[in-house]
């Protein structure tokens, strides 16, 4: 019977792994994964994008995320400006230079998950992303507060 401390390892094998690959493959772009991780969203998405969307879709840390955002602006891939409606908050928009590498970003995580899908099938992938998705969701939950986390089945 498999329990917290199999799920534990895989899923930290699976990160740290995933993390080395992403990191090698994004070095001679002079990117880190976290880089990558965020300039991945952003191409995948229109338009400019509230900076606070960016910390709470990626589930990142609002510090890691300036950091990062902070790089990538000095790296000249992205720009940031306030937003009209709230002088507070900050959009983040792509430069050119950003959209130019975006076929290779893009490689770079097709990639990595190319090796992770080896030998498992369509329906198992599907299933894999649900249950992860279930997981995520009851995280999210235990940690704001929103559901319980003593020993619900």
């Amino acid at each position: 019977m498999h329990d917290i401390r199999d799920i534990w390892l895989y899923a930290n094998n699976i990160l740290w792994s995933s993390r080395q690959m992403i990191n090698a493959q994004l070095k001679p772009l002079k990117l880190s994964s976290a880089e990558g991780n965020i300039l991945l969203h952003l191409l995948t998405r229109e338009g400019p994008i509230p900076q606070e969307e960016i910390v709470a879709q990626l589930d990142i840390s609002k510090a890691a995320v300036s950091r990062a955002l902070k790089s990538l602006q000095e790296k000249g891939y992205i720009e940031r400006e306030k937003d009209a409606r709230d002088k507070r908050a900050s959009l983040v928009l792509l430069t050119k230079k950003a959209n130019e590498i975006k076929p290779q970003i893009e490689q770079i995580y097709n990639n990595v998950f190319s090796i992770a899908s080896q030998g498992v099938s369509p329906q198992e992938i599907e299933d894999f992303v649900q249950l992860f998705a279930r997981v995520s969701e009851n995280f999210s939950k235990a940690r704001t507060g929103g559901g319980s986390h003593r020993g619900q089945a």
